[in-house]
């Protein structure tokens, strides 16, 4: 299961550099964005990575690529913060790390409640 995941994010996901400290590392997967146009249809049922609130995003990469929460996702001239992070597991074997991210300087006001 996992090789097949990781296939389907090699051949259609998107480059990203994840940061943690002064490591970055670049990995491929998916990101969604959820704004105003795209919060419509989610409000009608939860998308596939799950339901999610306004102003965040989703994250699904590697399982074998370590992200915790505070680390950093670099997309385009855009910076994001992990606010949450889990590994998604099929058969007791991890397939991989499901993120929620918020946009650095604008909304990470939940790192100071932390």
């Amino acid at each position: 299961m996992r090789n097949a995941v990781e296939k389907a994010m090699a051949r259609y996901g998107t480059d990203m550099t994840l940061g943690t400290g002064e490591q970055a590392k670049t990995v491929r997967g998916f990101f969604r964005a959820v704004n105003s146009k795209s919060w419509q249809s989610v409000e009608a049922e939860a998308s596939p990575l799950g339901e999610v609130s306004r102003g965040q995003y989703v994250y699904m990469g590697p399982a074998g690529t370590p992200v915790r929460e505070g680390d950093t996702l670099g997309l385009g001239e855009k910076s994001y913060l992990f606010r949450r992070v889990e590994a998604y597991y099929y058969q007791n074997q991890p397939v991989y790390l499901w993120g929620l991210c918020v946009e650095k300087g604008v909304n990470d006001l939940w790192e100071s409640q932390s």
